[in-house]
């Protein structure tokens, strides 16, 4: 089994045109090894959802610019064309959206539309393709998986619809798989079983996982490598371990110091970020320093230069001038 499943190499992800061109995407490197979850997480805004879509090629559009590497199988996902990446979409890449309600069609039986997929990318047969729908129905979960398969997707819960989601994405053993914030509709129970689900099957697999979410306690439970996203750039990445239990970077720390605590002073107020994560666009990119300097309590004249990343060892590090474990 290959060490990587997939390479991000310098990413860059622009829409619009002149100085007004959003940069969503900016210098990302990333690594997906096959049965591990690497998590992608920041504020809404930051560029994950961006940095997912593009992986499979559903970024792109006429005002779109994309550039940089995704290695996948000896080729460059980024420069394959439209058809040369529809062969690959569902048959090796897939993705599971935010909300199934809107990934899936209202108007076909849920069985048909798992068999859909099966019968495109692995050539079966229209009853061969029914059974294997009922047997992926099963696999993840859904009781009386036959007569699940004859339901339409508005007789399922949000859970059972985001299952159905699971079943589909997972339907032809990807060797990649993009979650993006898949369960946030969900209840914290729900959401604990569809995470739990999916780790366990994309281990079986030997599938690598992209987690796109902003919830730190999912990327504790479920994740094994974390990447901090902020303003289209990685701040901090590493073995979810090592970043969640001594983060180096003050967008990190202000992250996990947002989160709310069960203990302590109840009149205890949330502590938060300053500020609001700001647009990055090709005009204020033109301005060097750290992007993160206006909302940092450790900002200093140092910063009005753009920090590099410092390498912490493999696959660890962090983009700041300081030395944050001191200011912690």
């Amino acid at each position: 089994m290959p060490t990587e499943a997939l390479t991000i190499s310098d990413l860059r992800v622009g829409f619009g045109a002149g100085d007004d061109r959003v940069l969503a995407v900016d210098g990302v490197d990333l690594a997906l090894t096959p049965g591990r979850v690497h998590a992608l997480v920041g504020e809404s805004g930051s560029g994950k959802s961006v940095t997912g879509l593009t992986v499979l090629g559903l970024s792109r559009g006429r005002n779109t610019s994309i550039s940089g590497e995704i290695g996948y199988g000896g080729q460059n996902l980024a420069a394959l064309s439209e058809n040369g990446l529809r062969r690959l979409r569902g048959s090796e890449l897939a993705m599971v959206f935010q909300d199934p309600m809107t990934s899936l069609n209202p108007l076909h039986r849920v069985g048909r539309q798992i068999a859909e997929m099966v019968r495109l990318h692995d050539g079966l047969g229209k009853r061969e393709a029914a059974r294997r729908a009922v047997g992926l129905l099963d696999e993840v979960g859904i009781p009386d998986p036959e007569k699940a398969a004859r339901a339409y997707p508005h007789e399922f819960s949000g859970g059972m619809r985001q299952r159905v989601m699971i079943a589909i994405a997972l339907a032809c053993r990807p060797k990649v798989l993009i979650a993006d914030e898949p369960t946030t509709a969900l209840d914290v129970t729900i959401q604990a079983q569809i995470l739990r689900l999916m780790r366990t099957l994309c281990q079986d697999y030997g599938t690598a996982v992209l987690l796109v979410t902003h919830d730190l306690g999912v990327v504790a439970q479920y994740a094994d490598e974390v990447s901090v996203m902020y303003v289209g750039e990685i701040v901090e990445t590493g073995a979810v371990t090592e970043v969640l239990a001594a983060p180096r970077h003050p967008y990190t720390q202000g992250l996990l110091g947002a989160i709310p605590r069960l203990r302590g002073p109840k009149a205890q107020r949330l502590a938060t970020i300053p500020g609001s994560v700001p647009v990055f666009t090709a005009a204020t990119a033109a301005v060097t320093g750290c992007r993160f300097a206006a909302r940092c309590a450790h900002q200093h004249d140092t910063c009005a230069e753009a920090p590099p990343m410092r390498e912490l060892g493999p696959g660890r590090g962090y983009r700041c001038w300081l030395d944050t474990k001191e200011t912690r």
